[in-house]
C-alpha cells in the first residue's frame, strides 16, 4: 500500500513538471507581450521598431525570460515577444539605446537572434 502511495506521488509530480512551461508566467512578476508597461512616456523623436527574429523559444516562459531582460535595457517603449512566431518586435527610443544592445539583452537568455529588421 505504501509504495502504490509513493508511485502515485511520484506519478503527479512528473506531471506536474512535464506541464511546466505551460503555466510557468504565472510565476513572473512582470507582464509579457503587449501589455508590458512602457519605460519611457509619450512619443519620443527618435522612435524606432526593430523585429528581432529568435530561434530556441519553445513556451510562454521563453516570451517572459526574453522580455525580462529586454525590458531592463534603458529606453524601451513597448515589447511584444511571440514564441509562437519565434520573434520579439521591440520598439524602443534611438537616443537612449541601440538595436546592438536589445540584440545583446537577448542573446543573455541564451537564444539567438538570426534575423533584424529595422521597421522605423
Amino acid at each position: 500500500m505504501q509504495s502504490k502511495t509513493f508511485l502515485t506521488l511520484v506519478t503527479a509530480f512528473a506531471l506536474l513538471m512535464l506541464t511546466f512551461p505551460n503555466y510557468a508566467n504565472v510565476f513572473r512578476n512582470e507582464p509579457v507581450g503587449q501589455n508590458s508597461p512602457a519605460k519611457v512616456q509619450g512619443k519620443p523623436k527618435n522612435r524606432a521598431v526593430a523585429e528581432f527574429t529568435i530561434t530556441g523559444m519553445t513556451c510562454a516562459a521563453c516570451e517572459g525570460h526574453v522580455a525580462s531582460e529586454v525590458n531592463k535595457v534603458p529606453g524601451i517603449i513597448g515589447l511584444t515577444v511571440s514564441y509562437a512566431n519565434s520573434n520579439a518586435v521591440v520598439e524602443f527610443d534611438r537616443s537612449k539605446t541601440t538595436v546592438e544592445q536589445v540584440q545583446k539583452a537577448i542573446k543573455a537568455t541564451g537564444y539567438k537572434v538570426t534575423e533584424t529588421k529595422i521597421k522605423k
